[in-house]
């Protein structure tokens, strides 16, 4: 205690006696090492993410906390010069003029955006924005922003008006219908199920990426939401889920800036 929380002799001694005041039954002194151990019916009373504890040891130079490697992956340029014209526009709510490589045309197009959130998902950083060019809230891929530039003649679209990154809807897992009954209880405790599922709430701008993350995309928006059992989980929303995904884009958001009218549609937030 005294090495890793930087405390005095006589502070951790105190400690350590409060503590046996109150779970007196936690742990025992070994009076063969005059160490403290664990007692067999050890109940933790101050809960902490493990993963955090693994990683806080490690960079405090804790060579006995087990070691915890990430995944590596391929590093996503986010140029420092497009991250501050994007922070400096949401700061001053002013629009920009950006030059944009999307992987569905062969060459740049040139879009005024509005800004209002970074989201990073993992394999890439997009920001969330208005684009007038297809008068939707969408993603842009930050890596593919080939330069950003203040478009103060345009009059800013507030994300007030993002009803998909306002609204939010239930993603309900259970286990694969094609597992044995060990390997459904498996499932249920490794994702925290209750009573056979869990549901967790997700913006509806960001459905796909959740999906994605667990694998489930395709089987929602080609299927049932029952993907190959060896993905341990299946959707048991997707019919509700199918509509926001890219796939099935119907008529975008019209909106008219000069004219300050909204008018709500049901556009699903593609990625360009």
């Amino acid at each position: 205690m005294v090495a890793r929380f930087s405390l005095s002799p006589q502070q951790a001694s105190a400690d350590i006696s409060q503590y046996q005041q109150i779970v007196p039954s936690n742990a025992v002194l070994d009076p063969s090492t005059k160490v403290y151990v664990r007692a067999e019916g050890f109940q933790p009373l101050f809960l902490k993410d493990a993963f955090v504890w693994m990683r806080q040891g490690r960079e405090t130079g804790d060579l006995s906390v087990l070691p915890c490697e990430s995944v590596p992956i391929p590093a996503r340029r986010a140029d420092a010069e497009i991250m501050m014209a994007l922070i400096g526009g949401y700061e001053t709510r002013t629009a920009l003029s950006i030059r944009y490589q999307s992987l569905t045309s062969a060459e740049p197009s040139q879009r005024v955006i509005c800004p209002h959130h970074i989201v990073d998902h993992g394999p890439r950083v997009h920001v969330r924005a208005w684009d007038d060019r297809r008068r939707i809230f969408t993603d842009f891929v930050v890596g593919r922003i080939l330069s950003a530039e203040p478009e103060p003649s345009y009059p800013w679209v507030d994300q007030m008006a993002d009803t998909l990154w306002h609204e939010t809807v239930t993603v309900r897992l259970a286990p694969h219908p094609g597992l044995s009954a060990t390997q459904r209880a498996v499932v249920e405790r490794e994702h925290c199920m209750h009573d056979g599922e869990v549901a967790v709430p997700v913006r509806k701008a960001m459905v796909l990426y959740v999906l994605d993350g667990l694998g489930l995309l395709d089987a929602v928006r080609e299927g049932d939401g029952t993907p190959d059992a060896t993905r341990g989980v299946r959707c048991l929303d997707a019919a509700a889920l199918k509509p926001l995904l890219p796939a099935l884009i119907t008529e975008p958001q019209d909106y008219s800036p000069r004219a300050g009218i909204h008018v709500a549609g049901e556009e699903k937030g593609a990625m360009p």
